[in-house]
Protein backbone atom coordinates (compact mmCIF):
# COMPACT_ATOMS: atom_id res chain seq x y z
CA UNK A 1 0.00 0.00 0.00
CA UNK A 2 1.28 3.17 -0.68
CA UNK A 3 1.58 5.96 1.54
CA UNK A 4 -0.60 8.01 -0.19
CA UNK A 5 -3.16 5.30 -0.05
CA UNK A 6 -2.64 5.04 3.51
CA UNK A 7 -3.20 8.39 4.51
CA UNK A 8 -6.46 8.37 2.79
CA UNK A 9 -9.08 9.83 5.57
CA UNK A 10 -11.69 6.90 6.41
CA UNK A 11 -14.43 8.67 4.48
CA UNK A 12 -12.91 7.90 0.94
CA UNK A 13 -12.64 3.99 1.86
CA UNK A 14 -16.56 4.28 2.71
CA UNK A 15 -17.41 5.80 -0.70
CA UNK A 16 -15.31 2.95 -2.32
CA UNK A 17 -16.58 0.23 -0.60
CA UNK A 18 -20.58 1.30 -0.51
CA UNK A 19 -21.29 0.12 -4.15
CA UNK A 20 -22.53 3.30 -5.23
CA UNK A 21 -23.80 4.95 -2.37
CA UNK A 22 -25.98 1.75 -0.89
CA UNK A 23 -23.73 0.10 1.57
CA UNK A 24 -26.01 -1.37 3.97
CA UNK A 25 -28.43 1.55 4.56
CA UNK A 26 -31.07 -0.38 3.72
CA UNK A 27 -30.65 -3.22 6.57
CA UNK A 28 -30.14 -0.21 8.93
CA UNK A 29 -33.53 1.11 8.22
CA UNK A 30 -35.03 -2.23 8.78
CA UNK A 31 -33.73 -2.64 11.84
CA UNK A 32 -35.14 -1.26 15.25
CA UNK A 33 -32.34 0.70 16.28
CA UNK A 34 -33.29 4.30 16.79
CA UNK A 35 -30.19 5.19 14.86
CA UNK A 36 -28.04 4.25 11.89
CA UNK A 37 -24.81 2.32 11.88
CA UNK A 38 -21.36 4.90 11.48
CA UNK A 39 -20.97 3.78 7.78
CA UNK A 40 -24.24 4.50 7.19
CA UNK A 41 -24.38 7.91 8.54
CA UNK A 42 -21.73 8.73 6.22
CA UNK A 43 -23.58 7.82 2.85
CA UNK A 44 -26.93 8.89 4.08
CA UNK A 45 -25.27 12.32 3.49
CA UNK A 46 -25.70 11.94 -0.65
CA UNK A 47 -29.08 10.94 0.29
CA UNK A 48 -30.10 14.57 1.69
CA UNK A 49 -30.03 13.08 5.60
CA UNK A 50 -27.91 13.80 8.44
CA UNK A 51 -27.89 11.77 11.37
CA UNK A 52 -28.20 14.22 14.94
CA UNK A 53 -29.49 14.21 17.99
CA UNK A 54 -31.46 16.29 20.21
CA UNK A 55 -28.26 18.18 22.13
CA UNK A 56 -30.65 20.21 24.49
CA UNK A 57 -31.24 17.01 26.08
CA UNK A 58 -27.77 15.15 25.43
CA UNK A 59 -25.98 15.63 28.87
CA UNK A 60 -28.71 14.75 30.69
CA UNK A 61 -29.59 11.10 28.93
CA UNK A 62 -25.52 10.53 28.82
CA UNK A 63 -25.55 10.85 32.43
CA UNK A 64 -28.88 8.76 32.98
CA UNK A 65 -26.95 6.08 30.65
CA UNK A 66 -29.78 6.48 28.31
CA UNK A 67 -30.42 6.60 24.82
CA UNK A 68 -29.57 9.44 22.91
CA UNK A 69 -32.45 11.16 21.33
CA UNK A 70 -31.84 9.96 17.67
CA UNK A 71 -33.42 12.87 15.37
CA UNK A 72 -32.11 13.10 11.31
CA UNK A 73 -32.55 16.54 9.01
CA UNK A 74 -33.47 15.58 5.27
CA UNK A 75 -32.55 18.98 3.19
CA UNK A 76 -34.57 18.91 -0.15
CA UNK A 77 -32.87 20.18 -3.44
CA UNK A 78 -35.14 22.93 -4.66
CA UNK A 79 -32.77 23.63 -7.83
CA UNK A 80 -33.17 27.79 -8.17
CA UNK A 81 -35.49 27.34 -5.35
CA UNK A 82 -38.49 26.97 -7.54
CA UNK A 83 -41.67 25.13 -6.51
CA UNK A 84 -45.35 25.23 -7.87
CA UNK A 85 -48.24 25.52 -5.31
CA UNK A 86 -48.74 21.17 -5.41
CA UNK A 87 -44.72 20.94 -4.26
CA UNK A 88 -45.32 23.26 -1.41
CA UNK A 89 -48.50 22.48 0.01
CA UNK A 90 -46.11 18.72 -0.16
CA UNK A 91 -43.71 20.30 2.06
CA UNK A 92 -46.39 21.46 4.02
CA UNK A 93 -47.63 18.45 4.77
CA UNK A 94 -44.71 16.69 5.26
CA UNK A 95 -43.50 19.43 8.17
CA UNK A 96 -46.61 18.45 9.84
CA UNK A 97 -47.09 15.26 9.73
CA UNK A 98 -43.14 13.68 9.78
CA UNK A 99 -41.35 16.67 10.97
CA UNK A 100 -41.25 18.91 13.67
CA UNK A 101 -44.16 21.03 12.72
CA UNK A 102 -41.60 23.60 10.28
CA UNK A 103 -40.41 24.13 6.79
CA UNK A 104 -36.91 25.47 6.88
CA UNK A 105 -35.36 27.85 3.51
CA UNK A 106 -31.91 27.29 3.53
CA UNK A 107 -29.21 29.83 2.39
CA UNK A 108 -28.72 27.60 -0.67
CA UNK A 109 -32.76 27.30 -1.77
CA UNK A 110 -33.12 24.37 -0.12
CA UNK A 111 -36.09 22.90 2.15
CA UNK A 112 -34.67 21.37 5.50
CA UNK A 113 -36.75 19.15 7.73
CA UNK A 114 -35.32 18.80 11.86
CA UNK A 115 -36.67 16.19 14.21
CA UNK A 116 -37.43 13.39 11.54
CA UNK A 117 -37.46 10.06 13.22
CA UNK A 118 -35.56 7.20 11.61
CA UNK A 119 -39.21 5.43 11.03
CA UNK A 120 -40.20 8.59 9.04
CA UNK A 121 -37.45 9.04 6.77
CA UNK A 122 -38.59 6.56 3.66
CA UNK A 123 -42.69 8.39 4.14
CA UNK A 124 -40.54 11.21 4.07
CA UNK A 125 -38.52 10.96 0.28
CA UNK A 126 -41.52 8.73 -1.14
CA UNK A 127 -43.60 11.97 -0.21
CA UNK A 128 -40.47 13.94 -2.51
CA UNK A 129 -40.69 11.22 -5.18
CA UNK A 130 -44.21 11.71 -5.88
CA UNK A 131 -44.00 15.71 -6.17
CA UNK A 132 -41.10 15.42 -8.20
CA UNK A 133 -38.97 16.50 -5.48
CA UNK A 134 -35.86 14.75 -4.09
CA UNK A 135 -33.36 14.99 -1.19
CA UNK A 136 -30.38 13.04 -3.15
CA UNK A 137 -27.58 15.09 -4.04
CA UNK A 138 -28.61 17.81 -1.75
CA UNK A 139 -25.47 16.43 0.28
CA UNK A 140 -22.37 14.70 0.09
CA UNK A 141 -19.28 14.69 -1.99
CA UNK A 142 -20.95 15.85 -4.95
CA UNK A 143 -22.63 18.53 -6.66
CA UNK A 144 -25.29 20.29 -4.39
CA UNK A 145 -28.34 22.44 -5.46
CA UNK A 146 -27.60 24.32 -7.71
CA UNK A 147 -27.99 28.20 -6.33
CA UNK A 148 -29.67 30.71 -8.48
CA UNK A 149 -30.96 34.12 -8.60
CA UNK A 150 -34.89 34.68 -8.42
CA UNK A 151 -34.61 37.06 -10.81
CA UNK A 152 -33.67 35.17 -13.56
CA UNK A 153 -36.53 32.86 -12.81
CA UNK A 154 -39.38 35.78 -13.05
CA UNK A 155 -38.03 37.84 -15.81
CA UNK A 156 -38.89 37.25 -19.39
CA UNK A 157 -35.74 38.81 -19.75
CA UNK A 158 -33.39 35.58 -18.85
CA UNK A 159 -35.50 33.30 -20.25
CA UNK A 160 -32.44 31.35 -21.52
CA UNK A 161 -31.25 31.60 -17.75
CA UNK A 162 -34.79 30.24 -16.73
CA UNK A 163 -33.79 26.46 -16.80
CA UNK A 164 -30.04 26.37 -16.22
CA UNK A 165 -30.85 25.65 -12.29
CA UNK A 166 -33.02 22.51 -13.46
CA UNK A 167 -30.57 21.57 -16.46
CA UNK A 168 -27.79 21.68 -14.02
CA UNK A 169 -29.43 19.70 -11.35
CA UNK A 170 -30.12 16.57 -14.12
CA UNK A 171 -26.83 16.93 -15.49
CA UNK A 172 -24.47 16.93 -12.99
CA UNK A 173 -26.69 13.87 -10.18
CA UNK A 174 -25.15 11.26 -9.31
CA UNK A 175 -26.13 8.58 -12.16
CA UNK A 176 -26.82 5.57 -9.06
CA UNK A 177 -30.18 4.39 -8.80
CA UNK A 178 -28.82 3.75 -4.79
CA UNK A 179 -31.63 6.46 -3.98
CA UNK A 180 -34.53 5.27 -5.61
CA UNK A 181 -33.97 1.47 -4.70
CA UNK A 182 -33.34 2.31 -0.79
CA UNK A 183 -35.76 5.46 -0.24
CA UNK A 184 -38.78 5.40 -2.76
CA UNK A 185 -38.94 1.56 -4.10
CA UNK A 186 -37.97 0.50 -0.50
CA UNK A 187 -36.03 -3.05 -2.05
CA UNK A 188 -32.70 -3.52 -4.03
CA UNK A 189 -32.77 -4.33 -7.82
CA UNK A 190 -33.12 -7.03 -9.03
CA UNK A 191 -30.52 -7.12 -11.99
CA UNK A 192 -26.45 -7.42 -10.83
CA UNK A 193 -25.35 -5.64 -13.84
CA UNK A 194 -22.33 -3.65 -12.56
CA UNK A 195 -24.09 0.35 -12.39
CA UNK A 196 -21.29 2.98 -13.78
CA UNK A 197 -21.19 6.21 -12.41
CA UNK A 198 -20.85 9.42 -14.49
CA UNK A 199 -16.72 9.77 -14.98
CA UNK A 200 -16.59 13.25 -13.53
CA UNK A 201 -17.41 11.10 -10.67
CA UNK A 202 -15.61 8.24 -10.52
CA UNK A 203 -15.39 5.34 -8.08
CA UNK A 204 -15.08 7.61 -4.90
CA UNK A 205 -16.89 10.93 -6.14
CA UNK A 206 -15.43 14.26 -5.18
CA UNK A 207 -13.07 15.18 -2.12
CA UNK A 208 -15.97 17.04 -0.76
CA UNK A 209 -19.11 19.12 -1.56
CA UNK A 210 -19.05 21.16 -4.77
CA UNK A 211 -21.49 24.42 -4.99
CA UNK A 212 -22.75 26.14 -8.15
CA UNK A 213 -24.02 29.80 -8.09
CA UNK A 214 -25.53 31.73 -10.86
CA UNK A 215 -26.22 35.36 -10.30
CA UNK A 216 -27.93 38.13 -11.82
CA UNK A 217 -25.89 40.24 -14.18
CA UNK A 218 -27.31 43.83 -12.21
CA UNK A 219 -27.23 41.89 -8.68
CA UNK A 220 -25.77 39.72 -6.16
CA UNK A 221 -28.08 37.81 -3.70
CA UNK A 222 -26.22 34.70 -4.48
CA UNK A 223 -23.24 35.43 -3.49
CA UNK A 224 -21.19 34.31 -6.58
CA UNK A 225 -17.54 34.87 -5.49
CA UNK A 226 -18.35 32.41 -2.06
CA UNK A 227 -18.82 29.07 -4.83
CA UNK A 228 -16.75 26.79 -5.99
CA UNK A 229 -17.90 27.53 -9.68
CA UNK A 230 -20.07 31.03 -10.14
CA UNK A 231 -21.93 31.59 -13.06
CA UNK A 232 -22.96 35.24 -14.79
CA UNK A 233 -24.88 35.86 -17.54
CA UNK A 234 -23.23 38.34 -19.83
CA UNK A 235 -23.09 39.27 -23.30
CA UNK A 236 -19.58 38.66 -25.04
CA UNK A 237 -18.94 41.55 -27.57
CA UNK A 238 -18.30 38.14 -30.51
CA UNK A 239 -19.90 35.67 -29.57
CA UNK A 240 -22.92 36.91 -27.70
CA UNK A 241 -24.77 35.53 -24.73
CA UNK A 242 -23.07 33.39 -22.43
CA UNK A 243 -21.66 33.06 -18.99
CA UNK A 244 -18.54 34.85 -17.22
CA UNK A 245 -17.10 32.05 -14.71
CA UNK A 246 -15.58 32.28 -11.43
CA UNK A 247 -13.96 29.48 -9.59
CA UNK A 248 -12.57 28.55 -6.00
CA UNK A 249 -14.33 30.74 -3.89
CA UNK A 250 -15.91 29.25 -0.46
CA UNK A 251 -16.05 30.24 2.86
CA UNK A 252 -15.90 28.01 5.59
CA UNK A 253 -13.01 26.94 7.66
CA UNK A 254 -11.90 25.56 10.89
CA UNK A 255 -10.51 26.85 14.06
CA UNK A 256 -8.85 23.52 14.64
CA UNK A 257 -6.25 24.01 11.41
CA UNK A 258 -5.15 27.03 10.63
CA UNK A 259 -4.05 26.78 6.78
CA UNK A 260 -8.01 26.79 6.65
CA UNK A 261 -9.85 30.10 5.85
CA UNK A 262 -12.56 31.72 3.29
CA UNK A 263 -11.83 32.65 -0.13
CA UNK A 264 -13.24 34.36 -2.76
CA UNK A 265 -13.70 32.85 -6.49
CA UNK A 266 -11.32 34.23 -8.96
CA UNK A 267 -12.37 34.74 -12.90
CA UNK A 268 -11.83 31.57 -15.24
CA UNK A 269 -13.44 32.09 -18.90
CA UNK A 270 -15.84 33.16 -20.73
CA UNK A 271 -18.43 30.38 -21.97
CA UNK A 272 -21.25 30.29 -24.15
CA UNK A 273 -24.63 28.13 -23.54
CA UNK A 274 -23.07 25.15 -25.82
CA UNK A 275 -19.44 24.91 -23.99
CA UNK A 276 -20.95 25.48 -20.26
CA UNK A 277 -21.50 21.59 -19.34
CA UNK A 278 -18.08 20.39 -20.88
CA UNK A 279 -16.33 23.35 -19.26
CA UNK A 280 -18.09 22.21 -15.42
CA UNK A 281 -16.88 18.54 -16.15
CA UNK A 282 -13.26 19.79 -16.90
CA UNK A 283 -13.30 21.95 -13.49
CA UNK A 284 -15.14 18.89 -11.44
CA UNK A 285 -12.45 16.35 -13.19
CA UNK A 286 -9.55 19.12 -12.04
CA UNK A 287 -10.98 18.91 -8.53
CA UNK A 288 -11.59 14.99 -8.64
CA UNK A 289 -7.97 14.60 -9.54
CA UNK A 290 -6.31 17.11 -7.43
CA UNK A 291 -8.36 17.78 -4.42
CA UNK A 292 -7.20 16.33 -1.10
CA UNK A 293 -8.26 12.95 -0.07
CA UNK A 294 -6.23 12.89 3.05
CA UNK A 295 -7.62 15.91 5.27
CA UNK A 296 -11.06 16.54 4.95
CA UNK A 297 -10.72 20.18 6.59
CA UNK A 298 -8.90 20.93 3.52
CA UNK A 299 -10.71 18.94 0.71
CA UNK A 300 -12.46 21.86 -0.77
CA UNK A 301 -11.57 23.23 -4.28
CA UNK A 302 -10.72 26.46 -3.13
CA UNK A 303 -7.66 25.24 -1.16
CA UNK A 304 -5.95 23.20 -4.53
CA UNK A 305 -7.00 26.85 -6.97
CA UNK A 306 -4.85 28.65 -3.58
CA UNK A 307 -2.35 26.08 -3.37
CA UNK A 308 -1.64 26.03 -7.24
CA UNK A 309 -2.38 29.66 -8.21
CA UNK A 310 -5.43 30.60 -10.90
CA UNK A 311 -3.22 30.34 -13.85
CA UNK A 312 -1.66 26.87 -12.49
CA UNK A 313 -5.32 25.34 -12.09
CA UNK A 314 -6.40 27.20 -15.47
CA UNK A 315 -3.92 25.15 -17.02
CA UNK A 316 -5.38 21.60 -15.66
CA UNK A 317 -8.61 22.85 -16.76
CA UNK A 318 -7.38 23.34 -20.41
CA UNK A 319 -6.00 19.98 -20.17
CA UNK A 320 -8.82 18.30 -19.57
CA UNK A 321 -11.14 20.80 -21.43
CA UNK A 322 -9.46 19.65 -24.54
CA UNK A 323 -9.26 23.52 -25.45
CA UNK A 324 -7.63 26.84 -24.34
CA UNK A 325 -10.29 29.23 -22.07
CA UNK A 326 -10.59 32.51 -23.37
CA UNK A 327 -10.10 35.12 -21.20
CA UNK A 328 -12.76 36.61 -18.91
CA UNK A 329 -14.80 39.34 -19.56
CA UNK A 330 -14.79 42.62 -16.70
CA UNK A 331 -17.69 41.86 -14.26
CA UNK A 332 -18.53 44.63 -11.80
CA UNK A 333 -20.60 42.96 -8.97
CA UNK A 334 -23.65 45.33 -7.57
CA UNK A 335 -25.51 45.27 -4.50
CA UNK A 336 -27.70 42.16 -3.52
CA UNK A 337 -31.29 42.62 -3.67
CA UNK A 338 -33.42 40.81 -0.71
CA UNK A 339 -36.20 40.76 -3.76
CA UNK A 340 -38.67 41.80 -0.53
CA UNK A 341 -41.60 43.51 -1.36
CA UNK A 342 -44.48 43.77 -4.45
CA UNK A 343 -42.96 44.14 -7.92
CA UNK A 344 -44.84 44.00 -11.43
CA UNK A 345 -43.56 41.34 -14.01
CA UNK A 346 -42.87 42.01 -17.57
CA UNK A 347 -45.90 39.97 -18.30
CA UNK A 348 -48.53 42.20 -16.15
CA UNK A 349 -48.25 39.63 -12.96
CA UNK A 350 -47.21 40.91 -9.45
CA UNK A 351 -45.04 38.64 -7.10
CA UNK A 352 -44.12 39.36 -3.47
CA UNK A 353 -41.55 39.05 -1.52
CA UNK A 354 -41.96 37.84 1.92
CA UNK A 355 -39.93 37.59 5.15
CA UNK A 356 -39.07 34.42 6.69
CA UNK A 357 -36.82 35.17 10.21
CA UNK A 358 -33.86 32.56 9.80
CA UNK A 359 -35.51 30.73 6.83
CA UNK A 360 -38.21 28.84 9.49
CA UNK A 361 -41.79 28.79 8.01
CA UNK A 362 -43.75 28.18 10.86
CA UNK A 363 -46.85 29.25 12.84
CA UNK A 364 -47.10 31.62 16.03
CA UNK A 365 -50.22 29.79 17.00
CA UNK A 366 -52.45 26.61 15.61
CA UNK A 367 -54.11 28.09 12.46
CA UNK A 368 -52.00 31.64 12.29
CA UNK A 369 -49.05 32.25 10.92
CA UNK A 370 -46.56 32.75 7.91
CA UNK A 371 -46.96 28.74 7.19
CA UNK A 372 -50.68 28.63 7.46
CA UNK A 373 -50.83 31.95 5.27
CA UNK A 374 -49.06 30.48 2.54
CA UNK A 375 -50.74 26.97 2.43
CA UNK A 376 -53.74 29.22 2.20
CA UNK A 377 -52.60 30.68 -0.91
CA UNK A 378 -50.66 27.63 -2.37
CA UNK A 379 -54.65 25.66 -2.03
CA UNK A 380 -56.39 28.92 -3.55
CA UNK A 381 -53.69 29.49 -6.78
CA UNK A 382 -51.51 27.78 -9.25
CA UNK A 383 -48.50 30.11 -7.79
CA UNK A 384 -44.83 29.78 -8.21
CA UNK A 385 -42.74 29.80 -5.00
CA UNK A 386 -39.27 31.11 -4.75
CA UNK A 387 -36.49 30.72 -2.34
CA UNK A 388 -34.53 33.20 -2.14
CA UNK A 389 -30.83 32.99 -1.10
CA UNK A 390 -31.60 35.06 1.95
CA UNK A 391 -33.45 32.50 3.42
CA UNK A 392 -37.11 34.29 2.65
CA UNK A 393 -39.98 33.20 -0.39
CA UNK A 394 -41.06 35.39 -3.37
CA UNK A 395 -44.72 34.76 -4.09
CA UNK A 396 -44.67 34.47 -7.56
CA UNK A 397 -46.91 34.65 -11.04
CA UNK A 398 -49.96 36.60 -8.84
CA UNK A 399 -52.90 37.23 -11.26
CA UNK A 400 -52.80 41.48 -10.76
CA UNK A 401 -56.92 40.83 -9.39
CA UNK A 402 -55.00 39.14 -6.89
CA UNK A 403 -53.27 41.26 -5.22
CA UNK A 404 -55.95 41.94 -2.70
CA UNK A 405 -56.94 38.78 -2.07
CA UNK A 406 -53.19 37.51 -1.19
CA UNK A 407 -52.66 40.97 0.87
CA UNK A 408 -55.47 40.24 3.18
CA UNK A 409 -54.64 36.31 3.43
CA UNK A 410 -51.02 38.16 4.96
CA UNK A 411 -52.68 40.38 7.00
CA UNK A 412 -54.84 38.04 8.56
CA UNK A 413 -52.06 35.53 9.81
CA UNK A 414 -49.87 38.29 11.29
CA UNK A 415 -47.21 38.33 7.97
CA UNK A 416 -45.01 41.63 8.02
CA UNK A 417 -44.75 43.64 5.25
CA UNK A 418 -41.39 45.04 3.88
CA UNK A 419 -42.10 48.51 5.45
CA UNK A 420 -42.41 46.70 9.27
CA UNK A 421 -39.07 45.44 9.04
CA UNK A 422 -36.38 46.84 10.92
CA UNK A 423 -33.12 47.86 9.47
CA UNK A 424 -31.13 44.81 10.83
CA UNK A 425 -33.89 42.14 10.49
CA UNK A 426 -34.77 42.76 6.93
CA UNK A 427 -31.77 40.80 5.60
CA UNK A 428 -30.28 39.03 8.73
CA UNK A 429 -29.01 35.50 8.27
CA UNK A 430 -28.62 32.54 10.59
CA UNK A 431 -27.89 28.89 10.70
CA UNK A 432 -30.21 26.45 12.30
CA UNK A 433 -27.26 25.81 15.05
CA UNK A 434 -28.26 24.32 18.41
CA UNK A 435 -29.90 21.91 19.41
CA UNK A 436 -29.62 19.88 15.47
CA UNK A 437 -26.60 20.62 14.21
CA UNK A 438 -24.00 18.38 14.79
CA UNK A 439 -20.93 21.19 13.97
CA UNK A 440 -22.37 23.82 16.15
CA UNK A 441 -20.21 25.30 18.94
CA UNK A 442 -22.88 28.07 20.05
CA UNK A 443 -26.22 29.14 19.31
CA UNK A 444 -27.08 31.25 15.93
CA UNK A 445 -31.07 30.88 15.00
CA UNK A 446 -32.45 30.92 18.73
CA UNK A 447 -30.36 33.90 19.58
CA UNK A 448 -30.81 35.71 16.27
CA UNK A 449 -34.07 37.80 17.30
CA UNK A 450 -32.35 39.33 20.09
CA UNK A 451 -29.10 40.40 18.45
CA UNK A 452 -31.26 42.23 15.88
CA UNK A 453 -33.10 44.16 18.52
CA UNK A 454 -29.97 44.86 20.30
CA UNK A 455 -27.97 46.05 17.31
CA UNK A 456 -31.08 47.82 16.03
CA UNK A 457 -31.40 49.23 19.67
CA UNK A 458 -27.56 50.58 18.63
CA UNK A 459 -28.42 51.88 15.79
CA UNK A 460 -30.67 54.12 17.04
CA UNK A 461 -28.45 55.31 19.51
CA UNK A 462 -25.89 56.10 16.95
CA UNK A 463 -28.39 58.36 15.20
CA UNK A 464 -27.92 56.14 12.07
CA UNK A 465 -31.72 56.04 11.60
CA UNK A 466 -33.18 53.36 9.34
CA UNK A 467 -29.92 52.99 7.04
CA UNK A 468 -29.63 49.30 6.61
CA UNK A 469 -26.82 46.54 8.29
CA UNK A 470 -26.17 43.47 6.78
CA UNK A 471 -25.69 40.75 10.33
CA UNK A 472 -25.57 37.38 9.59
CA UNK A 473 -24.87 34.82 12.48
CA UNK A 474 -23.65 31.20 12.87
CA UNK A 475 -22.84 28.86 15.58
CA UNK A 476 -19.17 27.65 13.85
CA UNK A 477 -16.96 28.82 11.48
CA UNK A 478 -18.61 26.45 8.33
CA UNK A 479 -19.92 29.90 7.48
CA UNK A 480 -23.52 28.10 6.31
CA UNK A 481 -25.06 32.01 6.67
CA UNK A 482 -22.03 33.44 4.58
CA UNK A 483 -21.01 35.68 7.79
CA UNK A 484 -17.60 35.95 6.06
CA UNK A 485 -18.80 38.69 3.16
CA UNK A 486 -21.07 40.17 5.31
CA UNK A 487 -20.97 44.23 6.79
CA UNK A 488 -21.48 42.44 10.34
CA UNK A 489 -20.23 38.84 10.57
CA UNK A 490 -21.27 36.84 14.00
CA UNK A 491 -19.42 33.64 14.13
CA UNK A 492 -19.46 30.95 16.87
CA UNK A 493 -16.30 30.29 19.19
CA UNK A 494 -17.18 28.58 22.23
CA UNK A 495 -20.40 27.63 23.77
CA UNK A 496 -20.56 31.07 25.78
CA UNK A 497 -18.58 33.55 22.81
CA UNK A 498 -18.22 34.75 19.16
CA UNK A 499 -15.74 36.05 17.09
CA UNK A 500 -16.58 39.52 15.40
CA UNK A 501 -16.04 40.12 11.80
CA UNK A 502 -16.92 43.45 10.36
CA UNK A 503 -16.60 45.23 6.75
CA UNK A 504 -18.01 42.98 4.07
CA UNK A 505 -20.96 43.73 2.48
CA UNK A 506 -24.22 43.63 -0.07
CA UNK A 507 -22.15 43.13 -2.85
CA UNK A 508 -20.33 40.02 -1.94
CA UNK A 509 -16.76 40.71 -2.92
CA UNK A 510 -14.87 41.33 -0.04
CA UNK A 511 -13.89 39.25 3.15
CA UNK A 512 -14.77 40.79 6.07
CA UNK A 513 -12.15 40.97 8.58
CA UNK A 514 -11.61 39.62 11.99
CA UNK A 515 -12.61 42.53 14.71
CA UNK A 516 -12.39 41.07 17.94
CA UNK A 517 -12.84 37.25 19.20
CA UNK A 518 -14.69 35.32 21.99
CA UNK A 519 -17.27 37.88 22.58
CA UNK A 520 -20.10 37.20 24.49
CA UNK A 521 -23.20 37.47 22.70
CA UNK A 522 -24.44 40.24 24.85
CA UNK A 523 -21.18 42.54 24.49
CA UNK A 524 -21.23 42.59 20.61
CA UNK A 525 -23.75 45.66 20.65
CA UNK A 526 -21.55 47.60 22.47
CA UNK A 527 -18.07 46.67 20.17
CA UNK A 528 -20.32 47.74 17.39
CA UNK A 529 -21.93 50.63 18.16
CA UNK A 530 -18.60 53.43 18.03
CA UNK A 531 -18.43 52.14 15.08
CA UNK A 532 -21.91 52.95 14.15
CA UNK A 533 -21.18 56.70 15.53
CA UNK A 534 -18.67 56.56 13.36
CA UNK A 535 -19.96 55.31 10.08
CA UNK A 536 -22.79 58.75 11.12
CA UNK A 537 -19.53 61.23 11.60
CA UNK A 538 -17.31 60.56 9.29
CA UNK A 539 -19.28 57.91 6.44
CA UNK A 540 -19.36 59.24 2.99
CA UNK A 541 -22.86 60.06 1.48
CA UNK A 542 -24.75 56.40 0.59
CA UNK A 543 -21.79 54.74 1.95
CA UNK A 544 -22.54 51.46 3.39
CA UNK A 545 -21.20 50.19 6.75
CA UNK A 546 -18.92 47.55 5.16
CA UNK A 547 -17.32 50.15 2.79
CA UNK A 548 -16.89 52.82 5.61
CA UNK A 549 -15.13 50.13 7.90
CA UNK A 550 -13.06 48.97 5.02
CA UNK A 551 -12.28 52.21 3.95
CA UNK A 552 -11.14 53.84 6.86
CA UNK A 553 -9.08 50.24 8.34
CA UNK A 554 -7.21 50.19 5.73
CA UNK A 555 -5.77 53.87 5.71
Amino acid sequence: MSDVTSSLVAEEGIKLASNNLRGSILEDLASAAPNLSGHSEHLLKFHGIYAQDNRDVRRERTQAGETLDYIFMIRVAIPGGRLSSAQWLSLDHIAENVADGSIRLTTRQAVQFHGVLKTGLQELTGQLHRHAMTSFAACGDVVRNTVMCPGLVSDDAHTHVTELANHLARTFKPATQAHWEIFVNGERAASIEPEIEHSFYGDTYLPRKFKIAIAHPDENCVDVLAQDLGLIPVVHPELGAGYHVVIGGGLGRSYAQPDTFARLADALTFVTPEELDDLIRAVLVTYRDLGDRTNRRRARMKYVVADMGTAGFRAEVEQRYGRALRAPLAVALRDASDHLGWRTLSDATLEVGIRVGAGRVRDDAPGRGIRTALRELAHARELTFLITAQQDIVVSRIAAADRGFVTEVLARHGVRGVDDLGPVERTALACPALPTCGQALAESERRLPTLVRDVEESLARAGVGARALQLRMTGCPNGCARPAVAEVGVVGRTKNSYDLYLGGGPRGDRLAALHQEKLKLEEIPAVLEPWLVRWREEGLVGEGFGDFYSRVTAS
